[in-house]
């Protein structure tokens, strides 16, 4: 009787399952039938696609701004109160409450698990609330232990919840999956499935998740080798043993774009978790072959003159986050070293030169034939790994991208990776800075230094900064980069419109005429010449200015006055000495909200001063050139979460959000 009865339960246990499994299999076919037409493809598996057009107000390209951009959202808006209500339905069946839902993620019938997982997938799109609840009820660590499932459907479904959950602000949701082992639930999926699509999806939860701080390490420490080994490496196109060598395939069809997607994806990821710690990058740069892979895709991209879409975006970010502080971070580093002074190493600046025109002058006696030749050893080994981020030929991509690219992000991550090779006393950045030089890269910034987005100018304006380390960069700067460094700063007339630029982009303009300025009379001239010295002034007697702002145009004043031969002039224009004499606290020690490099309250150099004639103030300004110049994290990568790494301006352009920006759904 106790095993009939016994019998009897277990039956009525099966059944309801089935009914249940019958609910929730209508309910996913009435949302089917009710979003015709808007979802990419059918539930289960809905995929996003970028969501709308992504440009915005004085950006050509927009292409979502900021580092971490996962990819956008498309498809029906589903609601708490319009999937979940209560009563009878068509055919008299009703769609279950949230709580039923999450049940049914742990009943031992796998179609009912898929469904639910698949019935959780579309409630929790575009909705913060149902994302909570779920969190709220356990939902989560279910789903995660879904992902071992053998059951293609139901791992497959698991993911694809997981992947929406993981999008939006809250970051709780980002740390109740990563508390519960989500991360390596993640890698062990990846390792084991061949399945393009759930590799997207797998990769794009992953994105998610790295957009918060508390889980980069997680993925860094879990997840590092496996989006290497199973996707960047394999899919790149690249092959082991050739040099890291890039070039399209034939057709200008590189391999790499049939898994663009993951591919994409996994570079936003990596993007997101460079930014985080040295030890990040370090792991980075000496994981095999994915400095590798990440030229190749970026050369790749180039030789099809494809580089404006959001893979080569988050490569060239990552690049540009792996190359900062190379020089101090890379194994045997001291041996790069070098002591000789920077500004005396490479030329004087009384060398003629016209790496700004077109064609070489011809015939001149004053003319150093030599002086634009760069003596480079040759290597006896191919150079492979993270020796790719630093050797000369990198050059040539970077200034590629700077030629080619319409992109703004790919621009300012550009001029960003060649800031941070041509920081510090060391003898890779000394052949970098004479390379872009023969390169003619420098009128190329130059004359991006009047593009309209913000954070171009500041990244143009921070590359120059540290290409006029070179003396000979910076006599050829300072004849021809000053007009363009001067249109950037506030003020002018009718004639020359006011930029509406951020205080950082400012303080870094004035930073860069600062350092090409300080050796050389001539552009102390082009200076005047261009109404530098009234916008200069103005912003010092602005106090709607910063303090920093106000101070990078007082050293930059002082220094004018201080070339004695220029004075006589100054004063004929009508200025007086106290224009130039700025009071100047002594600068601080902060540093940067992004991290990336020692907040400059800038260098003053006094020439034509005596040391016993400066103020107090003065002396604690002299300024000795930092041991690393300038270097640049990807500075939206640096932000909590990608909703908060958008500026301003950007945010009205865009409603989906490092560096880099929102969520991938």
């Amino acid at each position: 009787m106790e095993q009939c009865a016994s019998t009897a339960s277990l039956l009525a246990s099966v059944r309801e399952q089935e009914r249940q499994f019958e609910m929730l299999s209508r309910a996913l076919e009435e949302e089917r039938r009710s979003c015709a037409g808007t979802l990419p493809r059918p539930l289960p598996n809905m995929q996003g696609t970028l969501d709308g057009d992504m440009s915005g107000p004085g950006d050509m390209y927009f292409w979502g701004g900021g580092a971490p951009l996962a990819q956008g959202e498309r498809g029906s808006m589903a609601s708490l109160d319009s999937t979940l209500r209560k009563g009878p339905g068509p055919g008299g069946w009703r769609q279950p409450e949230l709580p039923e839902v999450i049940a049914m993620l742990n009943y031992r019938l796998d179609p009912v698990r898929s469904n639910a997982a698949a019935y959780l997938q579309h409630l929790t799109y575009k909705n913060d609330k149902v994302k909570s609840d779920v969190r709220r009820l356990k939902g989560i660590p279910a789903l995660v232990s879904m992902l071992d499932n053998p059951n293609k459907e139901v791992h497959y479904s698991a993911c694809g919840a997981l992947k929406n959950i993981s999008y939006g602000k809250d970051p709780d949701n980002k740390i109740a999956i990563k508390n519960c082992d989500g991360v390596p639930a993640l890698v062990r999926l990846l390792r084991k499935t061949h399945d393009q699509d759930l590799t997207d999806t797998i990769t794009g939860t992953l994105w998610n998740l790295s957009s918060h701080d508390a889980v980069k390490m997680e993925i860094v420490d879990h997840a590092l080798h496996a989006l290497s080994d199973e996707v960047m490496v394999p899919h790149s196109g690249w092959e082991r043993g050739s040099n890291g060598a890039g070039g399209g395939e034939e057709n200008c069809k590189p391999r790499h774009l049939e898994w663009e997607m993951a591919l994409t994806n996994t570079a936003g990821c990596l993007r997101n978790v460079s930014s985080e710690r040295s030890e990040a990058r370090r792991k980075l740069r000496e994981c095999t072959g994915l400095v590798d892979s990440l030229m190749y895709i970026v050369q790749s991209q180039i030789d099809c003159k494809d580089v404006d879409n959001k893979l080569i975006e988050n490569c060239v970010c990552l690049l540009r986050n792996l190359s900062y502080q190379v020089h101090r971070e890379i194994p045997g580093c001291e041996r790069y070293q070098e002591t000789t002074s920077i500004s005396q190493s490479h030329g004087s600046s009384s060398q003629k030169g016209s790496c700004f025109s077109s064609r070489k002058s011809k015939g001149r006696k004053d003319e150093d034939p030599a002086a634009d030749t760069v003596d480079i050893p040759k290597r006896t080994i191919p150079a492979k790994g993270y020796e790719l981020l630093y050797q000369p030929e990198v050059v040539r991509i970077y200034t590629s991208l700077l030629k080619e690219s319409k992109n703004p992000t790919v621009l300012e991550a550009s001029a960003g990776a060649v800031q941070n090779l041509c920081a510090g006393h060391w003898t890779y950045g000394r052949y970098i800075r004479a390379l872009l030089r023969q390169e003619k890269g420098l009128p190329m910034m130059t004359e991006l230094l009047a593009h309209g987005n913000d954070r171009v100018v500041r990244a143009m304006s921070g590359a120059l900064r540290n290409l006029a380390i070179d003396a000979r960069n910076r006599d050829l700067l300072g004849k021809h980069a000053v007009p363009h460094l001067v249109a950037n700063l506030p003020g002018g007339g009718q004639s020359q419109p006011v930029r509406a630029l951020s205080e950082e982009t400012v303080v870094s303009v004035l930073s860069t005429l600062h350092e090409v300025l300080g050796s050389s009379l001539e552009a102390a001239k082009t200076l005047r010449a261009s109404q530098g010295i009234e916008r200069l002034v103005l912003i010092n007697k602005d106090g709607n200015r910063s303090e920093r702002e106000v101070r990078g145009a007082g050293l930059v004043l002082q220094t004018v006055w201080g070339y004695k031969e220029l004075r006589r002039t100054l004063e004929k224009d009508g200025w007086k000495k106290t224009d130039f004499m700025v009071n100047l606290n002594p600068p601080s020690n902060t540093t940067r909200a992004n991290g990336g490099y020692e907040d400059s309250t800038l260098p003053l150099i006094d020439k034509g001063q005596e040391s016993k004639g400066k103020t107090p103030e003065a002396k604690m300004c002299s300024y000795k050139r930092p041991n690393d110049a300038y270097s640049t994290l990807d500075q939206r990568g640096r932000k909590n979460t990608l909703d908060n790494t958008l500026e301003p301006a950007d945010k009205d352009a865009v409603q989906v959000s490092t560096s880099h920006t929102h969520y991938y759904i």
